[in-house]
């Protein structure tokens, strides 16, 4: 499922650059198992919500730049009938898969 292996990556991509263990560019999208071009995609589309995560030379790893980090949380629950229905106005559907998505920016969070 892709949208669990973005889930993942951003959850990877967090914690390397929170603990500042990136590496390289290239090492990094590596890790995440994209190109350097999608690596920077992900950066670009995190820029848009607030997160603005840059490459030090001097640590040789991306880090968190205006004090903001990501909060990522994912939950995966199976649906009774009823809940499902409910969902889609009534209607029942043996391949639903809803999935909501929200992201929000807030400031560095506490340790």
């Amino acid at each position: 499922m892709e949208f669990i292996k973005q889930i993942e990556r951003l959850q990877l991509l967090n914690k390397l650059v929170r603990e500042q263990r990136t590496g390289s560019p290239e090492e990094l999208a590596g890790r995440l198992g994209v190109s350097r071009r999608q690596l920077y995609a992900y950066l670009e589309f995190l820029k848009d919500y607030g997160i603005n995560i840059v490459y030090s030379r001097k640590t040789n790893s991306f880090r968190f730049n205006n004090g903001k980090e990501i909060k990522i949380e994912f939950q995966f629950q199976v649906l009774d009938d009823q809940v499902s229905r409910n969902i889609n106005g009534g209607k029942f559907s043996l391949n639903n898969f809803p999935c909501f998505f929200s992201a929000r920016s807030e400031t560095k969070l506490a340790s």
